[in-house]
């Protein structure tokens, strides 16, 4: 075998084996068997990809979830939340710069008795003051690191706020600030109330604040309906150990990662079907489908959202197409897509992270190395991006030797 050829499977091992999740770490109960059902609405026209294809191999993107183990006991009856609720005990956490992910992850970890600082929580998720995003992961790493628990979904409902916050858990949402704007942003928000007689939601926001008496910043429902669609329903709630059952038993459906994402996968089908030009629910159909493995089709629903039209910043927050590309072999389009994203900013170390996979992939070591360097560089803490880089470092030492 000669050296290209031995490089070039030592590449392949690296990105089979290196690419670790970027988004959430999400914890699941039952089994996590794609459904292989069609997923289109018939009215849903796919367009073609945009840059020609590299011959497909087989680099998955996410290594397998360690294997959930099924409750040892009865989950318990859940009583009908009532028509308001207010949770008490909350702290008003201000962010910094660009920094509301740390902001309301540290007012929830407050409101569970946690000793720390805002300080603290950005050291460790948010190291550099420039990075535009926090991943789900990140903060599922930090609250467990303080003995506490954390689960992060999609496809959250108004019903799921509900039911978790009348239970006394505070729920962080990913969502929009200054939708239609050209500061149109993704923002992290804590609801920790709600009132079905006045269709509100009530949020302590770290740009917005509570009301002036604490007692939540109202969002009407189909306002913040708007607000959370883009990020696919996105939250996080946290939890005692002792406490995993209780919410395991208000998620329902939720609590298992697939049957959630089947549930989202069924909403913005729906929404297509209501609205073919709807990018958001095509963007959240590709998410659906990548979390239940159907790469290829995710790849049709991604392109068709570009296609239609995000804001800008969109792609500071989500990776979906990266990964879905990735998966697909379609390499030289990540780095088509990832050329797109950085002309908007030179903060968001995923993108340079996907980089360097696709160059590896690619055979093109040195390129992979300077993209996870990138990377390291705007988060020294990115586990993914540093693993990547070492063993690509490894390889290339030992075929100099």
């Amino acid at each position: 075998m000669n050296r290209r050829c031995l490089s070039l499977l030592l590449l392949l091992l690296l990105a089979v084996t290196a690419a670790l999740p970027p988004g959430g770490s999400l914890r699941a109960q039952g089994p996590d068997t794609p459904d292989p059902r069609p997923t289109l609405p018939p009215t849903w026209t796919p367009t073609p990809t945009r840059l020609p294809t590299e011959t497909p191999r087989p680099i998955p993107t996410r290594l397998p979830t360690e294997a959930p183990s099924p409750s040892a006991t009865p989950l318990p009856a859940l009583e009908p939340p009532p028509p308001a609720v207010r949770l008490e005990g909350m702290t008003l956490v201000w962010q910094q710069y660009n920094g509301c992910a740390p902001a309301a992850l540290t007012m929830l970890l407050k409101y569970h008795g946690w000793q720390g600082t805002l300080d603290v929580t950005s050291r460790a998720i948010r190291p550099s003051s420039a990075d535009v995003s926090v991943r789900g992961s990140e903060m599922v790493t930090f609250v467990e690191q303080q003995a506490l628990r954390a689960v992060v979904r999609s496809g959250g409902t108004l019903d799921v706020l509900r039911a978790l916050v009348a239970a006394g858990f505070p729920v962080l949402v990913e969502n929009v600030y200054n939708p239609g704007g050209n500061d149109w942003m993704g923002h992290n928000r804590v609801v920790m109330g709600y009132d079905d007689v006045a269709e509100v939601v009530l949020t302590f926001d770290s740009v917005l604040g509570a009301n002036p008496d604490r007692t939540g910043r109202p969002i009407p429902y189909a306002e913040f309906e708007a607000l959370w669609k883009p990020f696919n329903h996105t939250y996080l709630v946290i939890f005692h150990p002792e406490q995993e059952a209780r919410v395991q038993a208000l998620l329902g459906p939720h609590w298992n990662a697939t049957e959630s994402a089947e549930l989202a996968l069924a909403r913005a089908e729906a929404a297509l079907r209501a609205d073919p030009e709807d990018a958001y629910a095509a963007f959240n159909l590709g998410t659906a489908l990548l979390t239940l493995g159907q790469a290829e089709t995710a790849v049709l629903a991604f392109d068709r959202a570009m296609a239609l039209g995000l804001p800008r910043r969109f792609l500071w927050y989500q990776f979906g197409p990266f990964e879905a590309y990735l998966r697909t072999g379609r390499y030289r389009e990540v780095l088509a897509l990832a050329e797109d994203v950085l002309r908007t900013t030179r903060d968001a170390e995923e993108i340079y992270y996907y980089m360097g996979q696709a160059h590896a992939t690619l055979g093109d070591p040195q390129r992979a190395i300077a993209s996870y360097q990138q990377a390291l560089t705007r988060n020294a803490h990115y586990v993914e991006a540093q693993m990547a880089l070492d063993w690509l470092v490894e390889i290339v030492a030992e075929l100099d030797d």
